[in-house]
């Protein structure tokens, strides 16, 4: 069975979804309101 562990009050929450082509990265600030979203693609210049 899963132990669940509450997240911390003060904690940012990244994600970070990982493909060939790009990754999509979300941020979530522990204060609330809009979450960040960027995109890096999976190429040498970036």
């Amino acid at each position: 069975m899963t132990k669940l562990t509450p997240t911390p009050a003060g904690a940012v929450l990244v994600a970070i979804d990982m493909s060939k082509n790009r990754q999509e990265v979300l941020i979530e600030r522990p204060e609330g309101g809009r979450r960040r979203r960027m995109t890096v693609m999976a190429t040498k210049k970036d």
